[in-house]
């Protein structure tokens, strides 16, 4: 598979597209005023500690704010605190807040945006990260990425790890260290390692809160979220992105130097590549399949739902069969378009029922192969007897739709704002019986009481009081 990253730097924002054998796969969006901070490394000051959530609030400056679960401080802390409660009460603590206490500086690193007014959430178990490697400052021990299959080769890189005499600093080898030279995973080690040893030496003495190591810069939380090795190339179109996401590659991911490019046409970046037309599409619920069928995708607040239509498709003469295929086809474009959106949370699709056993098992299947092909972690329930199907799929930016499109804000349709204001009017006749009766509406619902005059004469005859029409 061929990858492409395109990085379009433009006033106010900048947007990433990810390219799979030339079709996009992922886009996001950096905004200036709407940053987002996965990633960024924090010298915090805990500020609050709660029973109830077990977890700490820490301040991290600029009128920042995290929410940090204690269960996410590095297992070295968790263990100190279970050896003290042992010694006295024999068993494991249910309360972490006596890991730390209020005013203490803590170095926290964001794991996800914040969202609808909530604060940052923050994790202790700190990470660098390169393309091939993970640096755990607070982990010791070398650990194999579970994608990578082959025994021989996990061995390999197990021992070479733990022969690096890291002390109390770990690091993951991730999946494309598999094929990448143990020269070049010593050198890209190294780095981390340096860049580690020089943001955190003489953190007592530092001013508190600050930032220590990889911010909101876009161009940076593109290299570090979406470049592997096997990313063939990464178009820029400006040259200053194009100059930090060197000056990144060159400290971090030395492997990845070669492939960066500036972009030399005279069309757009996104246009040329036509990522500009799936943005679009994006702002729409109806997603069109090539059978004819469709799908529709519908946020809110606490779920996506996703609903499966057969539309005009003719895939078999069998109706079974031709179910069944179109639930499959749905089934990968759903996979898609969460992945492109940016969708997380809960995700309920309605398919088109089947009763065929063995089409669910095979439908099913092919919904667990799709899982294992998103980068982020997903999970699914079982198909229910009326074609429901609950996935829960993590994401850690606020997604596509949110950034591009306003909620709709629900209003009374033209009826019911006429029948409010004849009521109103009823009930201002009673007090003043005959008189005539002035009523302030808009172009819409003169135009409807227009043309359904019975009404007007139903209020007089009920009132005796005429009615006029004043346009707001």
């Amino acid at each position: 598979m061929t990858k492409e990253i395109l990085i379009n730097s433009s006033i106010g924002e900048t947007r990433m597209a990810l390219l799979e054998d030339g079709k996009v796969s992922e886009i996001r969006l950096f905004r200036d005023h709407q940053p987002s901070y996965i990633g960024a490394i924090y010298l915090g000051r805990v500020t609050k500690l709660s029973n109830e959530f077990q977890a700490a609030f820490v301040d991290l400056g600029d009128n920042l704010s995290g929410f940090l679960p204690l269960k996410s401080l590095p297992k070295s802390l968790s263990k100190s605190l279970a050896k003290s409660v042992a010694k006295s009460a024999g068993k494991k603590p249910k309360d972490l807040t006596g890991l730390l206490h209020q005013g203490q500086r803590i170095i926290v690193q964001v794991s996800a945006d914040a969202q609808a007014g909530k604060s940052l959430k923050l994790t202790g178990r700190i990470e660098i990260i390169s393309t091939t490697i993970v640096l755990h400052p607070f982990r010791s021990g070398a650990y194999v990425s579970s994608r990578i299959k082959d025994p021989t080769r996990r061995a390999e890189l197990k021992q070479f790890g733990e022969g690096m005499m890291l002390e109390n600093i770990g690091l993951t080898f991730r999946s494309d260290s598999e094929t990448t030279k143990n020269t070049q995973l010593d050198q890209t080690a190294k780095l981390l390692i340096s860049h580690w040893q020089e943001i955190s030496k003489n953190l007592d003495k530092s001013k508190c809160p600050t930032l220590l190591s990889q911010g909101p810069e876009p161009i940076e939380q593109i290299m570090r979220q979406f470049t592997t090795s096997d990313i063939s190339n990464i178009i820029i179109d400006q040259s200053s992105a194009l100059k930090k996401a060197s000056l990144w590659a060159k400290s971090f991911a030395p492997d990845l130097i070669e492939k960066i490019s500036a972009f030399k046409q005279n069309q757009s970046l996104f246009s040329y590549y036509e990522v500009d037309d799936e943005l679009e599409q994006i702002s729409s619920p109806n997603v069109p399949l090539p059978s004819g069928a469709w799908i529709t995708i519908e946020q809110t607040e606490a779920l996506t739902a996703i609903d499966v239509n057969m539309g005009d498709a003719l895939l078999s003469n069998d109706q079974e069969i031709q179910i069944f295929k179109v639930n499959r086809q749905a089934a990968r474009e759903i996979f898609r378009q969460l992945r492109l959106r940016g969708i997380g949370g809960l995700i309920v699709i309605d398919f088109i029922n089947m009763n065929d056993k063995g089409q669910i098992k095979s439908l099913l299947h092919f919904i667990d192969e799709l899982m294992q092909g998103d980068p982020s972690p997903v999970q699914r329930g079982n198909l229910s007897s009326f074609g429901l199907l609950e996935l829960t799929r993590q994401s850690k930016q606020i997604n596509l739709n949110s950034l591009l499109n306003e909620r709709p804000v629900l209003a009374k349709n033209i009826l019911s704002q006429m029948l409010d204001i004849l009521r109103e009017a009823e009930a201002r006749a009673k007090d003043s019986p005959g008189q005539e009766i002035t009523i302030k509406i808009n172009k819409q619902i003169k135009k409807y009481l227009e043309s359904h005059s019975e009404l007007l004469d139903d209020f007089q005859k009920r009132t005796g009081s005429p009615l006029k029409m004043d346009i707001i």
